[in-house]
């Protein structure tokens, strides 16, 4: 029998399967979407932003909410009604229906990152929390490994299908077993409260710059796949899958490398590996070598993204509830907008002048985060 610390984690953690399992294999199912929906990539390419947009803005509002009702009644009131987006979107047969679809997926999907984060920042200590933000992710990841897998394999339909049947299955589960999680005080919404300090204004600057950058060439490397190497669907959700592989690994190794050396030590490795990728994919021609090179993205967006979201939950207790929904809510802000505005600019300048060009800035950024971000003081747990 599980234990009621080890049913909550375990919750909380098929939360971080059901909302990843569609996410990244979006991104490679764009070419056949496309094909399926007669319609040009750019144009289907909004299924990506009409998630990540409304996601990013409805994140806001769940961290007030935490303070009026418990987390075990918002989680499993959001997790219902993504379930039933994502079955939208499994029969759809119009562009329009799929759309919506995305649209209530991101709406009630952006409650689950950020109230996980609450309760592993509320129920752990410093020293352990890096380990359990680590494995939260690394489910994530490997979720999104399964789904971009199977998306060179499935029916384009089952991508979305999979993740609204589990999440029926969560739902009972929930009912159940989850602790109400209560932590509730006075309903206020503090986030400008929490601009003003100035080491989370730093650590969310940084983490609205670089979601842009990475979007806006993760979202279209399935595009790029088969324009530069005319990859089929099977090469191109192979080649993410290696990516996705790369960061679950990287994302449990990197909560333990960033418990021992430092948050932005590990932030400022993760961006110098996604340099290392866009530099040499278009120094090497050659397609076997893409398979190799993808590593680099994968451990590096991983390495970053744990390194950001450990410093994160090591802000003081009254800023973490208010930070843990700014984090969700500004990777997908500037994520779809990164989206967004890299496939216009992609479409007019190609993607070497983009790839060069983001390089260059990450590089810029890799040195800038290891000067300004300071790691936090322990606090203690019960964790």
């Amino acid at each position: 029998m599980l234990t009621t610390h080890k049913r909550t984690f375990f919750f909380l953690a098929s939360l971080a399967f059901i909302l990843s399992f569609s996410v990244q294999a979006t991104a490679a199912l764009l070419p056949t979407l496309a094909e399926y929906f007669n319609q040009d990539p750019v144009k289907v390419g909004k299924l990506i932003w009409i998630y990540m947009l409304p996601y990013g803005l409805c994140a806001l509002i769940w961290s007030p909410l935490s303070r009026k009702f418990s987390l075990k009644r918002i989680l499993l009131f959001c997790l219902a009604f993504f379930s039933c987006s994502a079955l939208v979107v499994t029969f759809s047969f119009h562009l329009l229906a799929a759309f919506l679809g995305r649209l209530g997926m991101g709406i009630f999907g952006s409650a689950l990152i950020p109230l996980s984060l609450i309760a592993i920042g509320k129920e752990c200590d410093n020293k352990e929390r890096p380990k359990h933000v680590g494995l939260f992710f690394s489910i994530g990841f490997g979720s999104g490994l399964i789904g971009v897998f199977l998306s060179g394999i499935l029916p384009w339909r089952f991508i979305y299908g999979i993740p609204a049947c589990l999440g029926i299955a969560a739902l009972f589960f929930g009912i159940k077993y989850l602790d109400s999680h209560d932590y509730r005080g006075k309903f206020k919404i503090s986030y400008f409260a929490t601009f003003k300090d100035k080491s989370a204004l730093r650590l969310f600057s940084f983490i609205f710059i670089l979601s842009f950058f990475y979007h806006s060439i993760h979202q279209w490397l399935g595009v790029y796949l088969v324009q530069k190497y005319s990859f089929n669907q099977f090469l191109v959700s192979l080649t993410l899958t290696i990516s996705a592989i790369a960061a679950i690994f990287s994302e449990s190794i990197g909560g333990f490398l960033s418990a021992r050396f430092g948050s932005s030590n590990i932030a400022s490795l993760g961006l110098l590996s996604m340099f290392l990728f866009l530099f040499f994919s278009l120094a090497i021609g050659m397609p076997q070598a893409i398979f190799f090179l993808i590593i680099f993205w994968g451990m590096g967006w991983a390495f970053n993204h744990v390194g950001l979201s450990s410093y994160l939950t090591g802000l003081p207790d009254k800023y973490l509830r208010d930070a843990s929904s700014l984090n969700s809510s500004l990777r997908f802000i500037s994520g779809g907008l990164g989206t967004y505005f890299g496939g216009k600019i992609i479409s007019k300048v190609g993607f070497s002048a983009h790839f060069i060009t983001v390089g260059i800035l990450i590089l810029i950024i890799a040195v800038l985060i290891k000067k300004t971000l300071i790691v936090n003081k322990p606090k203690k747990g019960i964790c």
